[in-house]
């Protein structure tokens, strides 16, 4: 020091700087996409991302505006809710440090700033000069270096396993919702298509984030909020390109149908839908009396159907609509593309409107892969209206958040004609939720997805060795079609196991099976989608009850009743 100054030439300066941002960089990338925008359970934290995100606005507002001259627009406040993947933005972080080294060596020691601080940047309260403002940028650049590795380490150490499917059976059992707590403690449920596992963190970050900023009042939403990520994940994970300009907003897959029904169709029109098929998608065809044109599939070198017998149907059946779930429910069947080529040859024949429902095609198990009906050409993707949600993949159904990409350019103009949010408006909560889970939860998913084809597996080798009842592994999801004819129960095989096992399955009379009596009734749908201690439960009960039935005959519930006294 000398006459009260400290020499601190610019390369001092800028290797120090440059290891603080490049520390900062280093960090993102150890800690990757989802636990980058993860808060850690510090008070006050926020994200790495957003941290990083604001040192960089620092660094473009003090070097670049106060020392360099150059005109900045900085939003400070949004700096600290930024989020999205680390690859640029270490990527724009290598830029900002390469626009400094600039500025420092073409600053002058000692110059007085281009411009009077703004009292929001909150900087020291004194003047500076343009060598000062340098030492105050270093200063929070080594701070939030400081600060970012306390959050990697809380972040790291907190970290759930690489299989994010731990669900305690007392949590279950203290659960709300319709799937645990309508059965009853005397059940084990296996009916509605929820699944047992804990929130993926992304998601519940991304809703208390919006909870702790209290932001739910009105949104400032330019079209739909959901188009862009939509078209971007279709993008990335399946090769198609919708456009996002067609995407319409719905609370659930139901209200899709239901209102392409209401403006394209006219009581009497048919539609068709493979069978068996999603209960309130038959219950909406018949409340609004559009007759159900069935396909019946057939466990037949994997679910197929007579293609004559549909073409004869569709043209006797006044169909105007085809209701496609594509990946199947129940079956869990993936849909080839020729047999999408079938059906979209089929449409343009006839002339119909098809409706896809692909809630499921985040759940696919290798080797099958999932194929967007639009993507097959510009010519299906003019007739197709796709209907999808994070809800499934992601077990978000109760945020009511869903979309559907009406192709048909008719429907898109009825569809607009209708008195605003007449059919509802999108739930806040639910596009915070879909946001993170689509663009930061790929990680969780490829896990979760991972435990279901471990238990779909091996529900396929206790069902192989259960009396009476058969299995058609499933390509996609976590449903398993269960056919229990041989075992002739004598009445719903739900509610034989129900009564006989104390598990809850969903009937098969309620998928509209394309057959009635005995056949449909010997049906039944299991939800796998749980712990794998649950699951076994579930099938123990199941194959003693068998068991036992076989020893004693199986008799039909007054029989069973009369019995019991």
């Amino acid at each position: 020091m000398q006459d009260g100054y400290m020499a601190i030439t610019g390369d001092d300066f800028l290797f120090f700087a440059e290891r603080a941002v490049g520390g900062m960089s280093t960090i993102l990338g150890e800690l990757g996409d989802e636990l980058a925008n993860t808060r850690p359970a510090l008070p006050g934290a926020n994200t790495p991302f957003a941290l990083l995100t604001h040192c960089l606005g620092v660094m473009e507002y003090w070097g670049g505006h106060l020392v360099a001259g150059r005109p900045v627009r900085r939003d400070r406040q949004a700096e600290f809710h930024a989020s999205g993947p680390v690859a640029p933005l270490r990527a724009r972080a290598e830029r900002a440090l390469e626009t400094l080294r600039a500025d420092v060596r073409d600053s002058r020691p000692g110059a007085p700033l281009h411009d009077e601080p703004d009292p929001e940047a909150l900087g020291p309260r004194r003047e500076l000069t343009r060598d000062s403002a340098l030492q105050h940028l270093y200063e929070e650049l080594a701070q939030h270096h400081g600060q970012m590795e306390i959050m990697r380490d809380c972040l790291l150490a907190a970290r759930r396993p690489v299989d994010p499917v731990d669900a305690p059976m007392a949590w279950l059992r203290a659960k709300q919702g319709v799937k645990w707590h309508r059965p009853g403690p005397a059940l084990l449920p296996a009916w509605v298509a929820d699944m047992d596992f804990p929130l993926a963190p992304v998601i519940a970050e991304a809703v208390g984030a919006a909870l702790g900023r209290g932001d739910l009042g009105y949104p400032d939403w330019d079209g739909h909020p959901l188009a862009g990520a939509f078209a971007d994940r279709m993008r990335r994970r399946h090769g198609w390109q919708p456009d996002p300009a067609h995407v319409r907003g719905i609370t659930d897959l139901i209200q899709g149908l239901q209102l392409t029904l209401t403006l394209l169709t006219e009581p009497g029109d048919g539609v068709v839908a493979f069978t068996p098929n999603y209960p309130p998608f038959l219950r909406t065809l018949e409340t609004m009396r559009r007759p159900l044109v069935a396909a019946p599939l057939e466990p037949a070198e994997g679910w197929t159907w007579d293609h004559d017998l549909l073409e004869q149907r569709v043209r006797t059946g006044n169909a105007r609509v085809l209701l496609l779930v594509n990946p199947h429910n129940p079956t869990g069947k993936v849909f080839t593309a020729d047999e999408l080529r079938r059906v979209a040859d089929l449409a343009e024949r006839h002339d119909l409107i098809v409706i896809s429902d692909e809630i499921h095609a985040d759940l696919v198990h290798a080797p099958h892969r999932h194929l967007p009906f639009a993507a097959l050409d510009a010519g299906t993707a003019a007739r197709t209206v796709t209907v999808t949600s994070a809800s499934k993949a992601f077990n978000i159904a109760g945020l009511r958040t869903a979309l559907a990409h009406v192709g048909p350019a008719v429907l898109r103009a009825a569809w607009d004609a209708q008195p605003p949010d007449l059919y509802g408006a999108v739930n806040v909560l639910g596009v915070e939720a879909t946001r993170a889970a689509w663009a930061h939860g790929d990680a969780w998913l490829a896990a979760v997805t991972a435990h279901l084809t471990r238990q779909r597996d091996h529900l396929a080798r206790r069902i192989a060795v259960m009396p009476s009842v058969g299995l058609l592994t499933p390509e996609a999801g976590y449903l398993a079609w269960l056919d229990c004819r041989a075992a002739g129960l004598g009445e719903e095989a739900a509610d034989w196991f129900r009564r006989n096992a104390g598990v809850e399955l969903s009937a098969g009379s309620e998928f509209g099976s394309g057959v009635v009596g005995s056949v449909a009734e010997s049906r039944a749908r299991l939800n796998f989608a749980t712990t794998r201690e649950v699951l076994d439960l579930i099938l123990d009960r199941m194959e003693d009850a068998l068991t036992r039935a076989e020893k004693t005959g199986f008799r039909p519930p007054e029989a069973h009743l009369s019995a019991s006294g």
